[in-house]
């Protein structure tokens, strides 16, 4: 039977958890064309969360461009990425998306090419010394097309902070957001898996895209949701697995969306009738297993001030850990280094820094620090 727990993908209805406040939120603000960016820790949903809303809003006069910066490594990427999806979103045929390309581009002169798949093989191309010198065609291809076809069009960019990667980077974005904030008929949805440099990017006052749009903090699905999801998820497919046993498995991973379901999903590929605490227990195991490579990678890279610092974290320290104390205990140096400490995991993207209160940002990379590094039993009795 088909696995009712769903991980390393957006998910459909039937395994979407709740965030209906989220997704009310979202829908509110690109309807009513407020642009939105959402931060979180990566594998928390935002892709999902994104579909989801996109679903609702796609209509006959609203369209939903999707873009994915993920393997984008400069300027003249981003500007064919952006013009290619950007026509095939607003035009419905193949002769549409010539015929759009040639009458919105007037300094610019596309060069076009289409494989035996149009949908998936449709590219456009540009002379570099062209488009450096009027990119603003570009960025002002959906406004056009949208205010002349009397659209509404949604621009959804994932992976935004690589930006920050491509050749002269504050440049590139003051000149997104010099032509975006006059966009009238467009709304950007922007969101990446980096926390860190998404939340440096929109809330640092130096920087271009600094009030932007409304920012949001993505946050946890609830316990309670999560227990109700995945006994629900248990009886669809006869399967039964308690309450407690339910919040176990949440427990253990503190919430977080991607693992919830891989946990619950390698529990219940063991259990034939009644999940029980072995199974669960040799669920975790199996979940460490998978990640135990990449987890001996990343701490084999730390200094030993910051492997220091993460055993503080994983025996329980989450405040004061600047404190005299503690700095001694787990021989962090000075006060001072413990920040240059902080700011270096947080970098890294293996620290959260919440308020104050610091713990790990991958909840399965703790238990197994705490398993293999701290030789403390995690298994549950």
């Amino acid at each position: 039977m088909d696995s009712p727990f769903l991980y390393g993908k957006t998910v459909a209805e039937e395994n979407f958890t709740n965030r209906t406040a989220d997704i009310s939120r979202l829908t509110r603000n690109l309807k009513n064309h407020i642009n939105t960016i959402l931060i979180s820790p990566r594998r928390w949903g935002k892709s999902s969360l994104v579909k989801k809303a996109a679903s609702q809003l796609q209509s006959r006069n609203t369209k939903i461009i999707q873009l994915d910066l993920l393997g984008i490594r400069n300027e003249q990427e981003f500007y064919k990425l952006l013009a290619a999806e950007t026509i095939k979103a607003t035009s419905n045929k193949l002769t549409e998306w010539i015929q759009t390309g040639k009458e919105f581009l007037k300094h610019i002169t596309p060069k076009i090419s289409v494989g035996t798949d149009p949908v998936n093989d449709f590219e456009i191309n540009f002379d570099w010394k062209e488009l450096e010198k009027h990119y603003k065609e570009i960025l002002n291809l959906p406004q056009k097309i949208a205010e002349k076809k009397k659209l509404h069009l949604i621009i959804c960019i994932d992976e935004f902070q690589n930006c920050g990667s491509f050749t002269e980077p504050h440049l590139f974005q003051k000149r997104l957001r010099t032509e975006w904030q006059h966009h009238q008929h467009v709304t950007y949805c922007l969101y990446g898996s980096r926390q860190h440099m998404m939340a440096e990017l929109f809330e640092k006052q130096s920087m271009p895209f600094y009030k932007f749009g409304d920012v949001v903090y993505l946050p946890k699905i609830d316990r309670a949701d999560w227990i109700l999801f995945i006994r629900k998820q248990f009886t669809a497919t006869k399967k039964t697995i308690s309450e407690a046993l339910a919040n176990i498995i949440a427990a253990m991973v503190d919430d977080h969306s991607y693992y919830v379901q891989q946990l619950s999903y390698l529990v219940w590929t063991a259990t034939t009738k009644t999940a029980t605490k072995e199974i669960i227990n040799a669920a975790v195991e199996n979940l460490l297993a998978q990640n135990a490579l990449l987890y001996t990678r990343d701490t084999e890279e730390l200094t030993n001030n910051q492997h220091n610092f993460l055993k503080a974290v994983a025996s329980g320290i989450h405040k004061g850990l600047s404190s005299k104390e503690v700095v001694h205990e787990y021989r962090l140096g000075t006060s001072a280094n413990v920040l240059k400490i902080k700011k270096a995991l947080l970098q890294k993207e293996l620290i959260d820094d919440s308020a104050g209160n610091i713990s790990f940002l991958d909840p399965v990379y703790q238990l197994w620090f705490q398993k293999f590094i701290l030789q403390k039993e995690i298994s549950i009795d």
